[in-house]
């Protein structure tokens, strides 16, 4: 007897590139819902990972008075006091004609700031030149897990050949921890968290310290068991992501370096002392924001997109062309030449809708202030004989969830006479 099995097979996971479907997808109607990635930390939770959207919703209410103008501006003498430091220390590369790794610099910056807004002390990687183990571990592990985190099929792949499990396993060990023993990861995991439990507690018995994160985020109920990973989400995606752009935003201005010049004549009204003091000085300024959002469009931090599962009834899909020289660097795209937008809705490197990155409107600010602040102090150049090494900036970066970034070396020149110099 013959028996015939018809097997009836589709795909389970798509890649979109899509901007018609971002309503769709992201949408605030959507019926889409995040896919099991955002299950990492499971039972446990954070703003960003959990798939329960009334969870969601509770917490994010007080991730929204976090950044409300208000919260900004109480946030502002502790961004001035580490953007001083990194100022010196271009200030003092440019006397002696040094060159500077600024995707190194950046990194460190805004770790010190983030990590200062958020549990009421710094890094100080600025200031030691070291790195607290936290943040090496977090880079180094980035890179190991990006291809794991963005291809989570695998995992349904190894529980459905049991033949094959011991090894799939032992690979993913072998890939994912360069040789380290499960035991060692699960010490280091575990240190890890004791690390941000330890400054939680440590910024729990602080007095009289101005308002910063902690002091919103604190304000939920569920924060007693669920701070140690909100913590966690906001130093890491609170740094690494500006660092990315800040780094992107010097390496294209120094390849045009025609554009440095025209945001110091759009700045030429703002004395430098307020650049650093009241950001709203700098909302009126659409060449600057030209070149964020046009960094932002070329190399955004987070390159391949957030996953989402389909409803049982799917979605309908359709694939028109967004912005006209796409591969260019065209600020003017998002001022007096609008034709080289086609889709607008397409650009949102912070996401969009219900899930979309509360923490925009510190990025923003701190986005638009450091780059004024060095525009107007600074000439940028790419460091002599580092050609090839500039070139690959762009060339070997990598999609590991979010952008890894390699090394810039670039020479920092202190304008002549820059007028209002601090």
């Amino acid at each position: 007897m013959t028996i015939m099995i018809t097997l009836c097979a589709s795909v389970r996971e798509l890649s979109m590139c899509n901007p018609d479907a971002i309503s769709d997808v992201h949408g605030p109607r959507s019926k889409i819902r995040k896919g099991e990635f955002y299950e990492q930390i499971h039972p446990a939770h954070s703003l960003q990972f959990t798939r329960d959207p009334g969870q969601h919703r509770q917490q994010r209410r007080y991730w929204d008075k976090a950044f409300q103008v208000k919260a900004l501006q109480d946030y502002t003498p502790r961004l001035v006091k580490h953007y001083k430091i990194i100022i010196d220390i271009f200030t003092a590369d440019s006397a002696t004609g040094g060159q500077i790794n600024v995707s190194r610099l950046f990194m460190d910056l805004f770790f010190d700031v983030v990590c200062d807004l958020t549990i009421g002390k710094s890094f100080n990687s600025l200031t030691t030149g070291e790195r607290n183990p936290i943040i090496t571990e977090f880079l180094a592990q980035q890179q190991r897990l990006g291809f794991v985190l963005l291809n989570m099929w695998i995992f349904h792949l190894i529980r459905c050949i049991p033949l094959v499990v011991s090894g799939i396993v032992s690979w993913i060990q072998w890939r994912t921890s360069s040789g380290v023993s499960r035991d060692l990861r699960e010490k280091c995991s575990s240190r890890k968290r004791q690390w941000y439990a330890n400054a939680l507690e440590e910024r729990k018995q602080m007095q009289r310290i101005p308002s910063d994160l902690y002091t919103y985020l604190s304000q939920s109920d569920t924060f007693e068991s669920a701070g140690v990973h909100e913590t966690q989400l906001a130093i890491v995606t609170g740094a690494d992501t500006n660092a990315i752009t800040v780094s992107n935003a010097c390496y294209l201005l120094c390849q045009h370096p025609e554009y440095q010049q025209k945001i110091y004549k759009e700045l030429s009204d703002v004395p430098t002392h307020e650049i650093m003091v009241d950001y709203r000085h700098l909302m009126s300024k659409h060449y600057l924001l030209s070149i964020i959002n046009e960094t932002l469009r070329l190399y955004p931090p987070f390159p391949g997109g957030l996953q989402r599962q389909t409803p049982p009834e799917g979605a309908t899909i359709a694939d028109p062309r967004a912005f006209p020289r796409p591969n260019d660097f065209v600020p003017e795209r998002w001022t007096s030449q609008p034709n080289l937008i086609l889709r607008k809705g397409a650009f949102v490197p912070f996401s969009y809708g219900t899930y979309n990155c509360a923490g925009k409107p510190l990025a923003m600010m701190q986005l638009r202030m450091v780059i004024a602040m060095f525009v107007k102090k600074f000439e940028l150049f790419f460091a002599p004989g580092k050609k090839i090494a500039c070139e690959r900036y762009i060339q070997d970066q990598a999609d590991c969830f979010a952008l890894h970034i390699n090394p810039v070396p670039l020479v920092p020149k202190e304008r002549i006479n820059p007028k209002h110099v601090m």
